[in-house]
């Protein structure tokens, strides 16, 4: 299949150049010596250059025109890393000899050759026909296309090249492999309700303003009617009519912990796996999604919430090329060191009242960004439609509970709900596992972290791992009497 969007191009070659060079170089010397043979014999090499390019274009349009290049691949679906099968073959019409046909195929770059095979089949003069298959593996996710293959025309003299586009474009599609089964709930129980489902919201969001009402724990921040809670002395919020469309944020760490787990499986594969499911969830619904993500260095990507088709397709791509580096270059501070486990953290001052609380959390700018604790600052540094969003979804683990509290109170002065994803370290851990009272030590003291923070005003955590391992920690938990409860 030849294609008509990229018409053929001539190339002139070095020996063209050459050839060339030397005929002007006797025309220059017979008209310096006044020799008519040197003219003769220039315009005689001319004369040949000249025939042969014509002679060439002519057979090279027959090429064009008779040429049928096929690419093909053996499977249209496949996971990352998985080995596909790459076909070309050329054949051409000519019942006569033809010119010599190179023609290469361009591999995308998310395709890797498994062996030193070159993508390429070669006519000669006389073959009408050839074909070759390359083992490809795929390692990005995504869909991806084989574009047209290059064909080459080169003449017998080696004078000219013809260069066009032909074949089949094939295409695949490539997915993360599957996690298996995962396990989202509260204290071992699963989560019953979809992951990203809500309803209408009521007071929490709209376009037009309904009443004014006392404040009451959980209203959000962004709606107290200062002016009202002056004039009487104690908070005020300001209710809003019911709207269907949500803002949501996603927040997602992928910071060094979270490369803890087996590959293919590791923490933040299961939290990229929620926050996939948030995210399909909100093109569904169009609702408008955003997203904050936070590396090892700080903030590696930031969109506001929008509702356009782009934002929905911006955010998968974003969330499916997070990566976490490698093992070996980790340098963890003393506060995010692996293996001590979650640690309970407190609340606030409980002498304060309603209305200096409410106050206190103003002052939030006041406030120095914190060393070492990226996932805060980045939230902190973000942009005023990322910190006010209706919901804001944090994804991240239990290395620094401190950090993730400040994180998550942050959010819920800012944002009107905020829903805290965890991936516990205890179910990561390989070594940890075999050891059950250990591995239970660590996950008890991570459900009551778990439980500090759906303890906040308009939070709700829930922890995210294989469901095998949860199920193990729970069941060796719960065939020890002496144990108790989870928490």
């Amino acid at each position: 299949m030849r294609s008509t969007q990229y018409p053929g191009v001539m190339r002139l070659t070095r020996r063209f150049w050459l050839t060339t060079g030397v005929a002007l170089c006797l025309a220059l010397g017979g008209w310096i010596l006044g020799s008519t043979a040197l003219f003769v014999a220039a315009a005689g090499l001319l004369g040949w250059v000249l025939a042969m390019q014509a002679v060439f274009v002519r057979s090279a349009t027959q090429v064009e025109r008779s040429l049928s290049v096929e690419q093909s691949l053996d499977r249209s679906n496949v996971t990352t890393g998985t080995e596909t099968t790459f076909r070309l073959s050329a054949a051409i019409d000519s019942a006569n000899s033809h010119l010599p046909v190179t023609i290469r195929a361009n591999v995308p770059v998310a395709a890797e050759r498994a062996s030193a095979t070159e993508p390429l089949v070669t006519l000669a003069r006389t073959q009408s026909e050839s074909s070759i298959t390359v083992p490809l593996t795929w390692e990005t996710v995504g869909q991806h296309t084989v574009v047209e293959a290059t064909v080459s025309v080169r003449d017998a003299a080696g004078l000219f090249v013809q260069e066009f586009d032909a074949g089949s474009t094939p295409s695949v599609t490539v997915e993360a492999p599957s996690l298996g089964p995962v396990h989202i709930g509260q204290s071992g129980e699963r989560l019953l309700r979809g992951v990203g489902e809500h309803e209408s919201r009521g007071s929490q969001g709209g376009l037009s303003a309904e009443e004014i009402r006392k404040y009451v724990p959980g209203d959000a921040m962004k709606y107290v009617d200062w002016k009202a809670t002056a004039r009487l002395d104690e908070p005020h919020v300001r209710e809003y009519e019911a709207e269907s469309n949500r803002q949501t944020v996603l927040v997602v760490d992928h910071r060094s912990p979270m490369a803890d787990g087996p590959a293919g499986r590791t923490k933040l594969d299961h939290l990229r796996a929620v926050a996939s499911a948030i995210r399909q969830r909100t093109d569904a619904d169009r609702d408008p999604i955003g997203y904050l993500t936070v590396g090892d260095s700080g903030v590696t990507g930031t969109m506001s919430p929008t509702a356009r088709p782009e934002a929905y397709e911006s955010c998968h791509h974003h969330l499916t090329d997070l990566a976490v580096p490698d093992a070996e270059s980790d340098t963890q501070s003393p506060a995010t060191t692996r293996g001590g486990g979650p640690v309970t953290v407190t609340g606030g001052d409980p002498t304060l009242t309603a209305m200096e609380r409410v106050l206190l959390s103003y002052q939030d700018h006041e406030r120095t960004l914190l060393p070492d604790e990226q996932l805060y600052n980045g939230f902190r540094s973000a942009r005023h439609e990322i910190r006010n969003a209706d919901l804001v979804v944090i994804c991240s683990d239990d290395t620094d509970p401190g950090e993730l509290r400040e994180t998550a109170g942050l959010a819920r002065r800012n944002a009107t709900e905020v829903v805290v994803f965890l991936t516990p370290s205890a179910a990561f851990d390989d070594g940890l596992l075999a050891a059950t009272d250990d591995a239970y030590e660590r996950y008890r003291r991570f459900d009551q972290f778990r439980r500090e923070l759906c303890e906040m005003d308009s939070v709700t955590a829930y922890e995210v791992a294989p469901r095998d391992r949860i199920e193990s920690i729970i069941s060796r938990a719960a065939s020890d009497p002496s144990r108790g409860e989870t928490a």
